[in-house]
């Protein structure tokens, strides 16, 4: 390894999480040659971060790069997991256009978020960037991606308040009827009467605040995006 490090600037380890290791392991390769050293890991199981973390800890890095697709709600929640929680810096590299979940990830606490399009001249700059105590997104973008985040968790929030009235039985119906099952059908396989599935239809579309089946489908759609279909 010493035959490798320049006079002027150690090499330095970095912590390297990809959602697809094929392309974590490209990004690793091309940061190599930049006196960088990065140390990739597996994305961690949701029974695993405490050995997934003990391994950060063993790097030696005091900086992280996340390579990872932000508009699955699961992987969203990974990384705000992640980057909530020192010692590490963590930097988010991502197909996800700028919005509001860039803001989601900065808040949780993430120093900053880059386009994949980055170069890996840039991303090398950014990350040096970070060890100086810098971040490579500008304070104007981070401000207005906190400011999108912000107004869409505020519908999100209501979103949930508004489903969570619902009993497990409204929301299995209402995930029927998203599925595009009548009400005979569900009526049919529940082993009910067809008027019980009406008056629970009935239910959840009051405690929703709509005036229709297609509009309670609607919002069950828009609620997939903020928690699992399956509730417990």
């Amino acid at each position: 390894m010493s035959s490798s490090m320049s006079v002027e600037e150690p090499v330095r380890r970095i912590a390297l999480v990809a959602e697809r290791r094929l392309v974590g392991q490209a990004i690793a390769a091309a940061l190599r040659g930049r006196s960088l050293a990065p140390v990739l890991f597996e994305w961690p199981e949701r029974g695993g971060r405490l050995s997934f973390r003990q391994g950060l800890a063993r790097s030696g890095a005091s900086v992280g790069v996340i390579l990872c697709d932000l508009r699955t709600p699961d992987l969203l929640h990974d990384v705000e997991l992640l980057v909530s929680r020192g010692p590490i810096r963590w930097l988010v590299l991502t197909d996800s256009e700028f919005g509001p979940r860039w803001g989601s990830v900065l808040g949780a606490g993430a120093t900053g978020v880059l386009p994949t399009t980055t170069t890996t001249a840039g991303l090398a700059k950014a990350i040096r960037d970070t060890l100086a105590g810098g971040s490579p997104t500008p304070a104007v973008l981070k401000e207005r991606a906190l400011r999108e985040w912000e107004s869409v968790a505020e519908e999100q929030r209501e979103l949930v308040r508004r489903m969570e009235l619902l009993t497990h039985r409204e929301y299995e119906v209402l995930g029927s009827l998203y599925d595009g099952l009548s009400v005979r059908r569900i009526a049919e396989a529940s082993g009910v009467a067809e008027a019980t599935v009406r008056s629970q239809v009935k239910s959840l579309r009051r405690k929703l605040g709509v005036d229709s089946q297609l509009a309670a489908v609607a919002l069950y759609r828009r609620s997939l995006e903020v928690f699992p279909r399956a509730r417990q």
